[in-house]
């Protein structure tokens, strides 16, 4: 035995040795723990990149619908999105619930041209679209309509300055409440085609939390913010809350992801449906001119006392919206009725579908020679040249302009911006100046769709 050996050296390395695997041992564990979290923290990052992407894919599809719905749907005007989807198959469902209802369910990705998007959790898209914008039955769209969709934190706070026209879900997996079951040999893509299997209902795929039933759009309290909240299968506002990933006592309760489309998602759309409007009535109104010696109806009148009017005025003014009753004009010796629509046989102008809808926002003023009884006064001009006639859609209410009661309708001044404003806000003419432009830089808002009888840009 070597001289330097003894027990007690012995067991001395003995314990050292000991204490060294042990401090190895905690440096492997905790590099494992910090492993696990940067791993878990960087699947979350992933997870949640994937859904935004897909979330991101769906609204662009559902906007390139809506802009292209008058373009596929002849007769009809763009704006509208399509039924949810109630089993699966990827084809919306319709029609979805009554007039001006908001409906709930699947994304119909094979009607939007989609493949199936899944989100993080392999699970198919959900989808909510307010009554006034789904396809069927057709609410009461206009670019006045206002989306039914009040999204909320967890603190009930609003992440809106608008209610959402949509909304699309990325449900994530199951948690613990939830049945995803389906009869056999009755599967769909992403769902089941017998329509009570618990994979078709919402309830099993998007959650609730802070009181507010993404399934349903309902608030436990009633109320939100003063809004009565109402389920989705109704005309009032839902509520939806978007909360990331809540868990208690380490347990998922709530994993959905939403992304919304408000009305600023729509601004594209909402200018199409201004030049599609602008340019039916335009079609219109030349009609009537070539047919009545190049003369034009008076307008219906603005005014503030009453809710808008739509006959024709008896005090020769020319500036006003576009009359249903033209007594005085036929008592002037031209036609009392307007004309069928040169772009839809067999369809007289003012009568189609959503023109009741459209009619508030649609103004026009006539030259003094183009007036049903000719007078002196100033020449009507868009962009500085003279013309016949001048049509003008308003767009969506800017700042400070409200339509909500008959002395706000009544005001040209919360329809038209800049230049176009007639008679300092009134909309008469005379006395007001008959000089209208199509983009006025000098104010900061300005949405305004101005044609000529003889030509719409």
């Amino acid at each position: 035995m070597p001289a330097f050996y003894s027990p007690k050296t012995h067991s001395h390395f003995q314990q050292q040795g000991a204490a060294l695997l042990m401090l190895v041992l905690v440096v492997v564990v905790l590099g494992s723990g910090i492993l696990l979290t940067a791993l878990n923290a960087s699947g979350r990052a992933s997870s949640l990149s994937h859904d935004k992407a897909v979330l991101k894919q769906a609204k662009q599809a559902l906007l390139g619908y809506a802009l292209s719905y008058a373009d596929n749907h002849p007769g009809q005007l763009p704006g509208y999105l399509p039924c949810p989807d109630s089993n699966g198959d990827g084809l919306s469902d319709e029609p979805c619930g009554k007039i001006q209802q908001s409906a709930l369910g699947r994304l119909p990705w094979r009607t939007l041209g989609l493949p199936p998007l899944r989100d993080s959790g392999g699970e198919c898209l959900w989808y909510a679209v307010s009554g006034a914008y789904k396809a069927s039955p057709k609410g009461r769209l206009s670019t006045d309509a206002n989306g039914q969709f009040l999204v909320f934190d967890t603190q009930l706070r609003s992440l809106q300055t608008e209610p959402a026209i949509a909304l699309v879900f990325a449900p994530g997996k199951m948690i613990a409440s939830q049945r995803r079951d389906r009869t056999a040999g009755q599967t769909s893509e992403c769902g089941s085609l017998v329509r009570s299997d618990q994979v078709n209902r919402a309830a099993n795929f998007l959650d609730n939390f802070a009181g507010i039933d993404n399934a349903s759009g309902r608030y436990r309290g009633g109320q939100i913010l003063g809004f009565p909240i109402k389920p989705v299968s109704s005309s009032g506002f839902s509520a939806f809350v978007s909360a990331g990933t809540q868990k208690q006592q380490d347990v998922e309760v709530f994993n959905d992801q939403l992304i919304a489309i408000v009305p600023n998602d729509f601004s594209a759309v909402y200018a199409y449906m201004q030049r599609r409007v602008g340019e039916t009535v335009r079609q219109c109104l030349k009609a009537y001119d070539q047919a009545n010696a190049a003369k034009l109806p008076w307008p219906a009148i603005l005014n503030g006392s009453t809710s808008p009017g739509y006959d024709d005025n008896a005090g020769q003014y020319r500036f006003g919206r576009i009359p249903r009753n033209l007594s005085h004009t036929a008592a002037a010796g031209m036609q009392a009725f307007w004309p069928l629509d040169p772009q839809q046989s067999g369809t007289q102008c003012f009568t189609w579908p959503w023109w009741q809808n459209m009619r508030e926002t649609v103004f026009y003023a006539i030259d003094v020679s183009a007036a049903p009884t000719a007078s002196s006064g100033q020449t009507v001009t868009v962009d500085g040249s003279p013309v016949s006639a001048a049509v003008l859609v308003a767009g969506r209410p800017g700042p400070g302009q409200r339509r909500l009661r008959n002395r706000d309708k009544g005001l040209i001044r919360q329809y038209l911006e800049g230049g176009n404003v007639v008679d300092n806000g009134s909309g008469r003419l005379p006395p007001g100046d008959a000089h209208f432009v199509s983009h006025d830089a000098s104010v900061q808002f300005f949405n305004d769709y101005v044609c000529s009888l003889e030509v719409c840009p």
